[in-house]
């Protein structure tokens, strides 16, 4: 019977049965449509219940009426798939917590290192410059710093002219030179900054290093360059981590250029 191909949908037989009786007779009485269904009181109350969540029928006072199976099986569709994507979103919150959760335990037993003691994540741009400078501050022999253009360098100007004042070397690689940086470069000098032009091929990161001992930095990634870029802010205290890129940083600094 077509009606009972409800059932691979979710509805159960009970469900089918009442639903088809309505279809087939049209607006009934309660009581008269449970006789015709021979159904026990239960069991039909909750296919009742079953059709009204579903949309499939709708009462008036004592009267129940079928509603459209077109129009009823669209809704039906649209609760079942903004279900589904709630769900799936639920899924994929516990999937990323139980990753954060289980990876580090995993590489420990293999590696013999915990993921979060090699880097602790930053919750985006605004609260890298301030973890910025916070190792700003902390610094004591030498600070630093890869970047573009060093847009946010007014963001942490005052906290550099203090590291000066400690007798702190800073040493700045920009990536781009020209007009964008030249009044930029010009007051670092003047501030006693050591700034050069990193003559390389274009660096995916970015970095702020202090005494060799801890840094902040990111890295991003792009599929090709029309896509979104994606990145995520770190800071680490891990000792193979910042000589890594302290390594990096003395290799574009020895080949870089001083801005005329």
């Amino acid at each position: 019977m077509p009606f009972s191909k409800l059932k691979t949908i979710g509805f159960t037989d009970d469900d089918v049965k009442v639903y088809e009786l309505l279809v087939r007779f049209g607006e009934t009485r309660k009581e008269d449509l449970m006789k015709r269904a021979k159904l026990p009181e239960e069991d039909f109350d909750g296919a009742v219940s079953h059709l009204l969540s579903y949309g499939a029928i709708e009462e008036a006072g004592n009267k129940i009426f079928p509603v459209s199976p077109k129009a009823f099986l669209q809704k039906y569709y649209i609760v079942k798939e903004t279900d589904s994507e709630l769900r799936l979103a639920d899924l994929k919150n516990r999937v990323e917590e139980l990753k954060q959760i289980l990876e580090p335990i995993y590489s420990e037993k293999r590696l013999g290192v915990r993921l979060d003691e090699m880097w602790r994540l930053i919750d985006g741009l605004p609260a890298m410059e301030v973890e910025t400078v916070k190792v700003i501050s902390r610094a004591r022999e030498e600070i630093c710093i890869l970047a573009e253009q060093f847009s946010w360098f007014n963001k942490v100007r005052e906290e550099l002219i203090t590291a000066l004042g400690r007798r702190v070397s800073v040493k700045v690689l920009l990536l781009l030179d020209g007009e964008v940086v030249k009044d930029r470069v010009e007051e670092m000098r003047q501030m006693g900054i050591e700034v050069r032009h990193a003559k390389c091929e274009w660096r995916h990161t970015r970095y702020t290093i202090a005494d060799t001992k801890e840094m902040v930095y990111l890295i991003w990634a792009q599929k090709s360059k029309s896509s979104k870029i994606y990145y995520r802010p770190r800071y680490t205290d891990n000792q193979g981590m910042v000589s890594v890129f302290m390594d990096s940083f003395q290799l574009l600094w020895e080949k870089a250029e001083p801005f005329p």
